[in-house]
């Protein structure tokens, strides 16, 4: 950036969801895993709910599921050292 402008920076949870919201709908959940998100454990749950319900969009609801539900295998699969 250029000394002077400003920027505005999406938290990651808003950031995620912006990017799913230009995905078609079709096959959401096979493109989730083609993403391979990582670091699912720093994603806040509550901030994802609330950055969907404020939408009121149906898709958003379904992508923090599956999102979540990410999440979990990711937890699962790792254990901490």
């Amino acid at each position: 950036m250029a000394p002077g402008q400003r920027a505005f920076i999406a938290l990651p949870e808003k950031a995620l969801l912006d990017l799913i919201y230009l995905r078609p709908e079709r096959d959401l959940d096979v493109y989730l895993r083609e993403l391979r998100l990582q670091n699912l454990e720093r994603l806040d749950p509550q901030r994802l709910h609330e950055f969907a319900g404020r939408s009121g969009a149906v898709k958003f609801r379904r992508a923090v599921d599956l999102i979540l539900a990410l999440k979990a295998q990711e937890e699962e699969a790792y254990e901490a050292l």
